[in-house]
């Protein structure tokens, strides 16, 4: 059978001498023990460009990085927002665009659920403070692979067959979402009422708050998230 293509989408470095963009190493592995082949897709914007890009892949990972500018979501820069990437918030939405025009799946993780669910007419919390001065520390001091909060996990969605009601999961983000966007349900939430993993009701698309990447070498659990990924674009493709 042939391989199933994902594209994983890149984090700008504009803090060198020479710009360069990047991923981290746990996605690409991830996405290649699921059994499918990982390519990146640099940050551009021509549209020729764009279209080429979703010509050559089966599915789509939006990687987690940096805030999201709020100004895409119709609110103004608080002291508690933190940098952001005009650029990549650009052109991760028409990415996210055109994919589910041409119904390519797409899994988001921690910053790429954020920019779907603004793509998508949601919105955010600029800090997670701001939802409540009661919520957890979500940028763990703990190493990137090991948990650190519970989340509660909804029948019916994608996370349950893989996570039952409950699992550990690991955190790095200060923003969350704030208003859904439509046509999305929220499928997880911490017990500080983050919310921690959403899907679309009619098209393919997942998104998680936490990192499983990071976690797929010691939890095999976190892996099945990226396998089940690639099933759904084997699915997608045979249709």
């Amino acid at each position: 059978m042939e391989k199933i293509i994902i594209g994983l989408t890149c984090c700008e470095m504009e803090d060198i001498e020479h710009p360069a963009q990047r991923t981290n190493e746990d996605y690409i592995d991830a996405v290649i023990e699921s059994g499918a082949v990982p390519i990146l897709l640099p940050i551009c914007e021509d549209n020729e460009v764009i279209e080429k890009q979703l010509d050559c892949i089966d599915g789509l990972i939006v990687t987690g990085g940096v805030d999201v500018n709020p100004l895409f979501y119709h609110d103004s820069y608080s002291e508690k927002q933190g940098s952001s990437s005009f650029r990549r918030d650009t052109y991760e939405m028409k990415l996210i665009k055109m994919c589910s025009e041409k119904k390519i799946p797409m899994l988001g993780i921690c910053r790429g659920q954020q920019i779907i669910n603004v793509t998508f007419g949601g919105t955010l919390f600029q800090d997670n403070t701001m939802l409540s001065h009661e919520v957890f520390e979500h940028q763990q001091k703990e190493k990137k692979d090991y948990p650190v909060h519970s989340v509660h996990v909804d029948k019916g969605s994608f996370l349950y067959p893989i996570f039952k009601d409950t699992y550990y999961v690991n955190s790095f983000h200060h923003q969350s979402i704030k208003d859904l966007a439509k046509d999305f349900d929220v499928i997880a939430r911490s017990d500080d009422h983050i919310i921690e993993a959403i899907q679309h009701q009619t098209l393919d698309i997942w998104a998680v708050q936490f990192h499983p990447e990071m976690m797929h070498n010691r939890d095999k659990k976190m892996q099945e998230i990226f396998n089940e990924f690639t099933k759904k674009c084997e699915e997608r493709k045979d249709v």
